[in-house]
């Protein structure tokens, strides 16, 4: 199993756990008229998780929205010169990225959320940091890729990573 199919399933299990969450909050809320402030914070937290769970994976397809009014015009020489320009412009932000949520890693460790014990504000910038290595990751490949012009299909069995 590739890393991509890896983060989609993950992404697919966090979006069933936010479901199950948003339900409980109406049940408690709506039906049982008890208040449950812990299911904001685990909901608000899963779609974090899920956005950036989702960046890391459609990074490596270059998935991200993207204006191309202008490049669409240029020969395919001019379009390969941008879509380097723009990695190399990305890489350095995605790398501040991730070391930003390094150091939000470690001042945050034993910071828990307030209404929900366990759950430390630590394992949100976890998931940053790790969505950020892999982001790198796909860059990288992605400016190689571009620079080498080898075929991605071609650079990997089965045609992904």
């Amino acid at each position: 199993m590739n890393v991509k199919k890896i983060l989609e399933a993950l992404n697919a299990i966090v979006l069933l756990f936010m479901f199950i969450i948003t339900v409980l909050s109406v049940v408690f809320r709506s039906i049982l008229k008890l208040p449950a402030s812990w299911t904001e914070g685990l909901g608000q937290y899963s779609f974090i998780f899920l956005v950036f769970i989702g960046s890391a994976a459609a990074m490596r397809d270059e998935g991200h929205i993207t204006i191309t009014a202008v490049t669409d015009h240029l020969s395919p020489r001019l379009q390969k010169i941008f879509r380097i320009l723009a990695k190399i412009l990305i890489l350095p932000f995605v790398v501040m990225f991730t070391a930003g949520a390094f150091q939000g890693t470690k001042l945050n460790w034993g910071i828990s959320l307030p209404t929900i014990d366990w759950m430390k504000i630590s394992y949100l910038y976890i998931v940053l940091f790790v969505s950020g290595i892999i982001m790198t990751f796909y860059v990288c490949m992605n400016l190689y890729w571009d620079l080498t012009g080898k075929n991605r299909s071609s650079s990997t069995p089965g045609g992904s990573t």
